[in-house]
């Protein structure tokens, strides 16, 4: 009795690799336009779409923090701190820039200090969560290929 097995060989595994990335790509825009459409053109409130961006925000996390550990190329430590600090600050505003365009353009919402003030701490807190999660899995990444090479 014979086994067949279905083998690729380097290109049909590059096409393979190629071909769902792009469709993972699609999967996410697709999904990102669903939820905005959802909750913006159609109004639903957030128990409507909450479960479409839950999906989106887990799966690329998930996805970025992937790429870190299994290439292992972003060393944490040989990164400068000023470059480190310049892009966590820019992820800050860039964040909270959209959570205010969010509640002040896109709902209508008067947003009063005390708001901005708690929308600002919140971003910060996850924009410091996932600079730490994704940085100690680059850096776990990292020592996992040097232990490999020697």
């Amino acid at each position: 009795m014979t086994k067949h097995s279905f083998t690729l060989d380097e290109r049909g595994k590059h096409i393979l690799r190629q071909t769902s990335t792009i469709l993972y790509i699609i999967t996410i825009y697709s999904l990102i336009g669903f939820q905005l459409y959802r909750q913006f053109v159609l109004d639903q409130p957030s128990e409507e779409w909450n479960d479409i961006a839950l999906i989106i925000s887990f799966n690329v996390i998930v996805w970025i923090g992937s790429l870190l550990y299994l290439s292992g190329v972003v060393n944490p430590k040989v990164i400068k701190l000023r470059y480190i600090i310049i892009g966590f600050t820019g992820f800050v505003l860039l964040g909270f820039a959209f959570t205010i365009f969010k509640y002040s353009v896109l709902l209508d919402q008067t947003l009063s200090m005390r708001q901005i003030f708690d929308y600002f701490l919140t971003v910060l807190k996850i924009s410091a969560t996932l600079v730490v999660f994704l940085g100690l899995l680059a850096l776990l990444g990292n020592r996992r290929i040097e232990k490999r090479i020697k």
